[in-house]
């Protein structure tokens, strides 16, 4: 018989037995080398022809046998070909050449080994005598994979022309591959139950994800017949011997599916999108054809692609998930539809938090969909929909459908998110499917579905709350662009959690997130509280940006400044500009030039480009009016000017254009335009050469010759503006202005601004300054002829002084230091103001005046009878006294600390807020204790004054270390008997205050040193007063404050991440990065904490609670609330730490004993899975059969691992 002389030519003999039998053994996983016998003994034929010809013999004998009368059968073959033997070897060449496809020999080997193997599976009889091996059936279908293989290593070819001329000759071997393939399962009657029908759907799925289409210049006519070939088998694998489809087998179908879909979504690459497009389409094409059959596995492959981990912790791999997830719901059925939001929902707030996050993101790509139908019209939607979905869809518009989903792949974008919840029971699913009424016949056209908008915006509101700050920030993003949104559900859907005031409840969100321990949150709710702003102002939200202004993230610090300055430019009114100038203002001394850089260019587009000429009746821009409004306000020149200084450095747009157009305003309206425009000029002065001084000139004179009651601030402004620019008037104008201000000195015209006066008479004539000194003389003369009682004259004597070149008479200054110890009884408040100011010029003059009157105006600071201006006037005078001679006013720092305390009157605690606060950031002072303890408290103050100069110090200025080193000792302080008596709840925001400013190492060294220093120290001072009843006040309040803190959200004790493990938290990519840096930073110290835990806090807390138990009150509860957060955080390394020490292991588990936890101190237990919460349900496949019990005649072969 020719196939047996055909067969014969593969020399069966010469293969081993004991080679043949271990492939058996492996179920064809495992192939060794071939035995050297049977390639010595075939090494003169080709294989390829050999298996050629043997296909051909065995056509000629199935031809043969139909004509005739002989059998066709393996009962015949069996007895004359060695079927295992000829097994194995197809096996060999298939799984070698699938192990070596960019080699043509041997994947061309492959190809027709499988198709040869497909021939011995024609013949019948080809289960009884175990032919059809359903593992050798999965091998050769990889086959199929070999066009997609060989374009994923195009770098292993020279140019493109090659790989598509390899590409093509695969496929054309594929052409009759696939043909073979469709008549063999036509015979082997394959169902769902069979061994490996899963790998086989795989392999034959792996042809529809076309990467090869557009990617190269291939057949596409060819490709296209070969996947409608695969199509078609598919197809009949999908349906059972009675033709109908099986629910089971397509359940199997989809499964392969979705390893498909999940490893695309791997590779994010932009090439894959193909790939994912035509899963998709391949999925909504089997289940527009099956129907109801296919719904609920449909279901559960969304299910399962929504709720799998596997590479979901990097960002990229999410936003495809997502969007897979999206694009195949839009394709399901009305009610389907609204079962997958309400799982989504329950996913929203199950325990894994990439569950949660990919779940709140699917829910926020439905927003845009249509709401829910009310009840009433429910019934007739649902006629209305079963009548327009009547009309089936025939073969060729389904091909249609396929053709447009393929190319506007794109639409089935959308977005993902993780977790999932309990999978539908296979009841609901029945009762689900018997109370659809819809038609699923067109459901490759996407539609618009409806979602419960209320449900998905309270769903994501709650992940404000979450645990993890990737979810709380993403969903205060959500929040902020609900609220932009104008889709008419999404409106009312947060009218319920929107609203004016206080009362609303997004604005409280906002509010608390700004306090939130991660600056990627209060980044987040600045945004929140941005668009609040935007729809209604409100004084909270900008007191919460003001503050976020001065955080200590420069993310957060720019987000606030941008929002402040985008309201002020965009809606600017009185508020907002106030907002502008109390926040990001302030931050041109930010000590990150970027923050700088951005408050400039800011100020720029606020101030100076807007500014306009002025021209009568015609309405010019008032952002810059209503800017310098604020300045001349809140008296924040000096900004200004450093404003002014910044921009001459980033930008040219200070120069002499500028005064051009403001110059136009000045005496062209009233008083308030002059005094704004002079204080602009003055702050840019400094930085422009203007010669042009005739307009300023002209006004002086007008100002100066007015009868009319003017503004105070004018004349001094105008004064200084001519003191920068008098170097350009010419000598006639110098000369006459000169000699109108020694007038005007000489007849007591200029009394509010005799000292800028002065000034400028003298820069006008250095050379000649004796009129000076006449006028002085005369001053003191008269000062001292008329008995003293004329303060006026002593004040002028001490203004003079200033620019005279000889100096004040001594008798002059015993004078004023007589008055300041022995003020006499008939002077006003005024007059004892007038004459500590009088003092305050001469000590600028001189040293020995400054020594001599010093301690005189400490003295009259702490003197709580003296009048208010007298002392403000002697707070200003030792201030000046300091910037000259700091060490004469370093001994006096407790009379200035004591215009801090409480009780002293208002103005004068502000005043001195402001003075030490422009000395500290200038140098002239510095922060030592216990000025220090003092400055810090006012960082709880009430009044806002006082409070705001601190607090921008502290959190811009003070050095992180400074902050660090001192935090114990603050804690110490604000407890001592002694001490100022500070509220609970002051002392904890004065903490929270510093806390921030803390990196996270530094707030686990301060948790260890407050353990050690106030917690064991408390503990040893129960122990030595055992017989009194309590401890002591101070140490009581500072126990409190430590176990407080200990237990807060600044300083919690650093606990593991629920659902996260640390192995894969490593790789986490983008997933979030601030939880990463976290870890990393504090693993440095987390050791150290760990063992001051154990070592430290444990026995402090057990003593403290022994010996404060039988009292009770609120520290006991405090020790309790401790030693529980304890219990829960550090339960593990406690026990691992004291395992060794019997008797601390005995006296913790009493201790949980009677505080009411569960004892569990040395008990042995898995300390891996202990305390794991519970995985929820899942939606799960159904399990595989057991295989059935084989039995060997000897032990087989392990099987090795394939990599």
């Amino acid at each position: 018989m020719i196939l047996l002389e055909e067969l014969n030519k593969l020399h069966l003999d010469c293969l081993n037995d004991e080679w043949v039998q271990s492939v058996c053994d492996s179920e064809f996983f495992e192939f060794g080398e071939l035995p050297s016998e049977y390639e010595n003994a075939t090494e003169s034929h080709e294989i390829r022809s050999v298996f050629r010809s043997i296909m051909s013999a065995f056509d000629d004998w199935m031809c043969a046998t139909e004509n005739g009368t002989d059998s066709t059968s393996w009962a015949t073959l069996s007895h004359q070909v060695k079927h295992q033997h000829l097994l194995a070897l197809l096996g060999y060449y298939i799984d070698y050449g699938n192990k070596n496809i960019l080699t043509t020999e041997c994947r061309n080997n492959a190809l027709w080994a499988s198709r040869l193997y497909y021939k011995l599976l024609s013949v019948p009889g080809h289960k009884a005598y175990h032919i059809y091996h359903s593992q050798l059936f999965a091998h050769s279908l990889a086959c199929l994979s070999y066009p997609k293989t060989v374009c994923e290593n195009e770098d292993n070819f020279f140019n493109t022309k090659q790989l598509v001329r390899e590409v093509n000759s695969i496929l054309k071997e594929l052409s009759e591959f696939v043909y073979d393939l469709k008549h063999v399962i036509e015979k082997l009657q394959l169902s769902p139950h069979d061994m490996n029908f899963e790998d086989i759907l795989s392999n034959l799925v792996d042809i529809t994800g076309g990467a090869i289409v557009n990617k190269l210049n291939i057949d596409k006519i060819e490709l296209n017949n070969l996947s409608r070939v695969v199509y078609e088998v598919i197809d009949f694998l999908l349906n059972n011997s009675n033709g109908e489809p099986s629910s089971l087998a397509i359940k199997l179908l989809f499964k392969s599916i979705l390893q498909k879909l999940v490893a695309a979504s791997l590779d994010y690459k932009q090439a894959h999108n193909i790939v994912r497009a035509s899963y998709v389409t391949y999925s909504g094409l089997i289940l527009s054809k099956y129907g109801k059959i296919a719904l609920s596995s449909y279901v559960v492959l969304l299910q399962h692609l929504a709720y799998s981990l596997e590479g979901l912790e990097k960002a990229e791999v999410r936003q495809t998930r997502i969007s897979l997830v999206a694009g195949l719901m839009s394709l399901l059925p009305k009610r389907s539809y609204c079962n997958i939001v309400k799982w989504l929902l329950k996913l929203s707030a199950t325990s894994k938090i990439l569950h949660r996050q990919i779940a709140m993101e699917i829910l926020a790509q439905l927003v845009p969909n249509d709401p829910e139908e009310s009840t009433d019209s429910g019934n007739e939607s649902r006629k209305t929909s079963t009548e327009d979905n009547t009309e089936a869809i025939d073969i060729n518009s389904e091909q249609q459908s396929v053709d447009s989903e393929k190319e506007n792949d794109n639409q089935l974008k959308v977005a993902i998110e993780d977790d999932s919840s309990q999978s539908q029971s296979s009841s609901q699913e029945n009762q689900e499917l018997e109370a659809m009424d819809e038609d699923i016949s067109g459901l490759l056209n996407q539609r618009r579905h409806c979602v419960p908008h209320a449900d998905i915006v309270r769903a994501i509101f709650e992940r404000v709350n979450d645990v993890s700050s990737t979810l709380r920030s993403r969903a205060l993003v959500l929040l902020t662009d609900f609220l932009d949104s104008h889709h008419t559900p999404v409106n009312e859907a947060m009218k319920e959690l929107s609203g004016d005031g206080e009362q609303c409840r997004i604005a409280e969100v906002g509010a608390r997130c700004a306090a939130d321990e991660r600056a990627v949150v209060r980044k987040a709710a600045v945004a929140l509280l941005h668009r609040l702003l935007v729809r209604n102002e409100h004084p909270s939200h900008y007191a919460t940006l003001i503050s976020l202004c001065r955080d200590a993230s420069i993310i957060v610090r720019g987000a606030a400044v941008n929002a402040l300055a985008d309201v002020a430019l965009n809606s600017p009114s009185e508020l907002s500009l106030n907002a502008f100038l109390a926040g990001p203002f302030h931050q041109l001394s930010d000590p990150e030039a970027k923050i700088q850089e951005q408050v400039i260019n800011i100020v720029q587009s606020v101030l100076i480009t807007p500014m306009q000429k002025f021209e009568p009746n015609v309405s010019v821009d008032s952002l810059p009016w209503l800017f310098l409004a604020g300045i001349t306000r809140l008296n924040m020149r000096k900004h200004l000017q450093k404003a002014c200084t910044l921009l001459v450095k980033s930008a040219n747009c200070i120069n002499h254009r500028l005064v051009d157009i403001v110059s136009t305003h000045l005496g062209a309206l009233n008083d308030a335009r002059d005094l704004q425009s002079l204080v602009l000029l003055t702050s840019v002065a400094r930085h422009v050469e203007y010669t042009e001084v005739s307009f300023l000139l002209e006004y002086y004179y007008k100002l100066a010759d007015d009868a009319q009651v003017r503004d105070n601030r004018l004349m001094p402004l105008t004064l200084e503006l001519i003191s920068l620019w008098s170097r350009y008037a010419s000598d006639l104008e110098r000369q006459t202005l000169r000699e109108h201000l020694i007038s005007r000195l000489a007849s007591a015209l200029d009394n509010d601004c005799r000292p800028a006066s002065a000034s400028l008479a003298a820069n006008l004539d250095p050379t000649n300054l004796q009129w000076a000194t006449d006028l002085m003389k005369l001053s003191e003369r008269r000062a001292l002829s008329d008995g003293g009682c004329d303060v006026a004259e002593w004040v002028r004597a001490a203004d003079l002084s200033l620019v005279a070149p000889d100096p004040p008479s001594p008798q002059l200054l015993d004078l004023f230091l007589n008055a300041l110890q022995h003020p006499p009884p008939e002077w006003d408040e005024g007059r004892r103001g007038a004459c500590v100011a009088g003092v305050g010029r001469i000590c600028v003059r001189s040293r020995a005046a400054a020594g001599a009157a010093a301690p005189q105006l400490a003295r009259l600071l702490r003197d709580g009878a003296a009048p208010l201006c007298a002392r403000l006037n002697a707070l200003l005078a030792l201030t000046d006294v300091c910037t000259r001679y700091t060490c004469i006013v370093d001994p006096l720092l407790e009379s200035l600390c004591g215009c801090l305390a409480p009780e002293a009157p208002a103005a004068l605690r502000r005043a001195a807020a402001r003075a030490l606060t422009k000395l500290l950031l200038a140098g002239y002072l510095r922060l030592r204790t216990p000025l220090y303890y003092r400055y810090c408290a006012l960082l709880a103050d009430e009044d806002l004054e006082v409070r705001e100069p601190a607090e921008y110090f502290v959190t811009s200025c003070l050095t992180v270390e400074v902050i660090y080193h001192h935090f114990v000792d603050c804690v110490l302080y604000f407890n001592k008997e002694d001490g100022e008596k500070m509220s609970f709840d002051a002392r904890q925001l004065i903490y929270d205050v510093m806390l921030q400013r803390m990196s996270a190492v530094q707030r686990l060294n301060v948790q260890c040193r407050l353990a050690r220093e106030v917690l064991q120290h408390a503990a040893d001072v129960a122990d030595e007063r055992a017989h009194e009843q309590d401890l002591p006040h101070h140490l009581s309040a500072a126990l409190l404050d430590t176990i407080t803190l200990l237990c807060g959200p600044r300083m919690k004790l650093p606990t593991k991440r629920d659902g996260i493990h640390p192995e894969k938290t490593e790789k986490a990519g983008d997933a979030d990065i601030e939880d990463l840096q976290e870890r990393v930073t504090t693993n440095i110290v987390s050791h150290k904490m760990k063992r001051t835990v154990a070592e430290v806090l444990v026995p402090a807390v057990m003593r403290l609670y022994a010996r404060l138990r039988s009292r009770g009150g609120q520290l006991a509860a405090y020790i309790v609330r401790i030693a529980t957060d304890l219990h829960n955080d550090y339960r593990q390394e406690i026990e691992e730490l004291i395992q060794d020490d019997e008797e601390l292991v005995e006296r913790v588990r009493h201790f949980q004993e009677t505080i009411g936890l569960e004892p569990s101190a040395g008990n042995a237990r898995n300390l891996v899975t202990a305390s794991a919460p519970p995985d929820p349900d899942t939606p799960r496949a159904r399990k595989r059969p057991p295989r059935a019990a084989r039995h060997y005649a000897h032990s087989p072969r392990k099987r090795a691992l394939k990599i």
